[in-house]
């Protein structure tokens, strides 16, 4: 079990119902000052703080500082929402942050930041095949990937045609006896060992019978 201590401003952003928090192997903390970030941690040793640069009483970079100065405290990860504010951001890398995302809140930018941050393996068992076409390219441009993780937010997937990050795709898939239609755009891009090529993508506006379909059957994954 991973203990999660989160900023109740960030939850109340992002759509619970996303796979990475509907996973029982993670525990969120919820709270609503860096006072209550760091009296909770001293507590339980958190796994992962993600927190708001604005939070009351103490802002990011003290917090990072006063966990990062603490032996016993130091070694958890950290993510910390910041605005638009170069000399803020870099001033929460130098505290010791681990990464710095800026607002607003990106559901698909922080479920992969968490990912890589606590290393929650992917399920294999929620491959899916897809069609995929570049938007603005010919029908005959499209090609077959394979996704290894989905959620109402975005997938992860894997091919050997190579794209460019802010591509945006046209994705055809079948899920729980249904077929889905969707939109989505690369946000990241990686490279197996094998030497194929991973990517990123976020979903751009589902509609609500894809967004259904998508969390029913992720549901079911994680029962089983």
């Amino acid at each position: 079990m991973k203990n999660v201590i989160i900023a109740q401003t960030i939850l109340d952003a992002i759509e619970l119902s996303t796979t990475l928090f509907g996973r029982g192997s993670i525990k969120l903390h919820p709270v609503r000052s860096s006072e209550e970030i760091l009296d909770l941690h001293r507590r339980m040793k958190a796994d992962l703080i993600i927190t708001d640069h604005s939070l009351p009483e103490m802002g990011g970079v003290r917090l990072c500082s006063a966990i990062r100065s603490e032996p016993g405290l130091k070694g958890v990860s950290l993510i910390i929402y910041c605005d638009d504010n170069q000399v803020f951001q870099a001033a929460c890398r130098d505290a010791g942050a681990n990464a710095v995302i800026q607002k607003p809140v990106d559901a698909y930018d922080l479920f992969s930041k968490i990912s890589e941050l606590i290393v929650i393996p992917q399920r294999k068992d929620m491959r899916v095949l897809l069609r995929i076409s570049l938007d603005g390219r010919r029908e005959d441009a499209s090609f077959a990937a394979t996704s290894y993780n989905i959620s109402i937010s975005g997938l992860l997937l894997e091919t050997k045609h190579e794209l460019n990050k802010g591509d945006k795709l046209a994705c055809t898939f079948n899920i729980a006896h249904a077929e889905v239609n969707a939109q989505c755009m690369v946000m990241r891009v990686d490279t197996t060992d094998t030497g194929r090529f991973r990517y990123g993508a976020k979903f751009l506006g589902l509609d609500t019978r894809s967004i259904v379909v998508i969390e029913q059957y992720v549901k079911s994954k994680i029962k089983s």
